[in-house]
């Protein structure tokens, strides 16, 4: 499967199926619109596609008030790698694209550039300048400009309509088990594992500190984890927040990975958050930390034994 960046170079797929969205998170309502597209494209004997953005367009037309993004944008392309599209196009989202208008993207991007037999977009879709085009914008479209549209959802799970708001509401609220269910998986961070202070090995619990490139974090707490390395999938469990026993001056995330002593500082990893064991509070002395780490410790590992 490619990504690709360069309409240019769109190679010719058969009969493009595309899904359009963010798809930021990837989550269930995202997963049900792409294999509606990969199920269209095979009864066609086409070519199923994802369209997305980045950045993000709140990024570029409101950053101060844009949306932390629930993964990176890596990390994006390559789980929607993972349904077995045949192509995943990424438009570098800009001001100009911006002031298209529903009709000129669909013209231009949908039909001349992409050649779409059929567009797949869910039921609250926005597109084109001002958010003009919604999801009977695009059917009225796709009937001038010859191409299909399918409209998915709303998509629900536990009674809430699933949407990337919703995921970021739970993950802030430090809800990891709804999140998951509403993302269909757990959600993770993903960062470089760099040189902390090193205050966990001093009692007794030698952490990894990660440097996150994933904005949406949990609130400040301790959290049972899964550390993903390329070597395997390690439980842990971390600490998420300002380390307010030692008076520190910044936010961090530390992992300690039980029963494991390898050097993984500088390496690339993946944080899984499970569930949120309890808040982040202040300790009297350094030694009444370590007595509740070693409660959190066997609260971690009843949690990810459970999971």
């Amino acid at each position: 499967m490619e990504i690709i960046r360069d309409l240019n170079s769109l190679p010719h797929y058969p009969m493009p199926v595309v899904a359009l969205g963010n798809f930021d998170g990837v989550h269930v309502g995202h997963q049900v619109i792409l294999r509606t597209a990969i199920e269209r494209a095979r009864s066609l004997g086409g070519s199923a596609l994802a369209l997305t953005f980045d950045p993000l367009p709140a990024k570029v037309l409101n950053p101060t008030r844009a949306p932390e993004l629930i993964m990176t944008p890596e990390d994006k392309h390559e789980l929607l790698r993972s349904f077995g599209l045949s192509g995943v196009i990424v438009l570098t989202f800009s001001r100009e694209l911006s002031m298209l208008s529903p009709e000129e993207f669909a013209s231009e991007y949908l039909s001349r550039r992409i050649r779409s037999r059929v567009v797949v977009v869910g039921h609250n879709v926005s597109f084109g300048h001002g958010r003009a085009g919604n999801a009977n914008v695009m059917q009225r479209l796709g009937e001038r400009l010859g191409f299909e549209t399918v409209v998915v959802g709303p998509i629900e799970c536990e009674g809430v309509a699933v949407s990337s708001t919703q995921v970021r509401a739970m993950i802030k609220a430090g809800d990891m088990t709804r999140a998951a269910r509403l993302l269909g998986r757990p959600h993770f961070l993903r960062g470089t594992v760099v040189h902390g202070r090193e205050r966990g090995r001093t009692i007794g619990f030698p952490t990894a500190n990660i440097q996150s490139r994933t904005e949406c974090w949990p609130p400040d707490g301790v959290y049972a984890t899964r550390m993903v390395l390329d070597e395997g999938t390690y439980p842990s469990i971390t600490n998420i927040g300002m380390r307010p026993t030692f008076a520190e001056p910044e936010r961090t995330i530390e992992a300690h990975i039980f029963n494991f002593d390898s050097d993984i500082y500088g390496r690339e990893v993946k944080l899984e958050i499970i569930a949120r064991i309890r808040p982040e509070r202040k300790f009297e002395s350094a030694q009444a930390l370590a007595t509740q780490i070693a409660a959190d410790l066997q609260r971690a590992k009843e949690i990810l034994a459970a999971s």
